[in-house]
């Protein structure tokens, strides 16, 4: 009988014990599990916070770059309207009638007498006719003059094409200033 006493002992034991190992196996999967929804909550909600972030990025990246495209048409724009407004004054020099024309040329030439010795001046055969007296060389310009010194050292540019280029050269700001202000 003893035997089975503490057979039924042993087992009731073995019950109990397997009884307790469960229940604590339980608890330690249920606290593992919890561990495990807080960590995936705090990840989640830092991937919210990482995405959100990247979104505010990407606009702020987009809004910059729609306002840089949006200053370069502004730009461009302006830019084809000073062009045009060259244009438009290259062609008025270019339709000048021969008195405007002689006129404006025997001023630019008295100018340039100042600056240097005139030798000879090279300019278009349209503008020929006004430096009598004066070595002309006929090339391809819009008109106006390049006066050169006898030694070939010295030249200035009165052609209007170049005149033009330094006015725009050098009222580029004011231009903008007016046109654009």
């Amino acid at each position: 009988m003893n035997l089975l006493i503490v057979k039924e002992e042993i087992l009731g034991s073995a019950h109990e014990q397997a009884k307790q190992i469960l229940s604590d196996a339980r608890k330690e999967a249920n606290r593992i599990s919890k561990e495990a929804e807080k960590k995936l909550e705090e990840f989640r909600e830092k991937s919210d916070a990482a995405a959100k972030k990247a979104i505010e990025t990407i606009k702020r990246q987009e809004i910059a770059a729609g306002e840089l495209e949006s200053k370069k048409m502004l730009l461009e724009t302006k830019k084809q309207a000073i062009d045009a407004a060259f244009a438009e004054a290259r062609k008025s020099i270019e339709s000048l009638d021969d008195k405007k024309r002689g006129a404006m040329l025997k001023k630019l030439l008295e100018k340039t007498q100042k600056e240097i010795d005139i030798a000879a001046v090279y300019c278009s055969k349209k503008d020929a006719k006004f430096f009598s007296g004066i070595n002309t060389i006929s090339m391809e310009m819009t008109g106006g003059f390049i006066a050169e010194n006898k030694e070939k050292t010295i030249r200035v540019d009165c052609s209007f094409d170049s005149l033009l280029q330094l006015v725009r050269d050098n009222e580029m700001q004011n231009l903008n200033n007016m046109l654009f202000a």
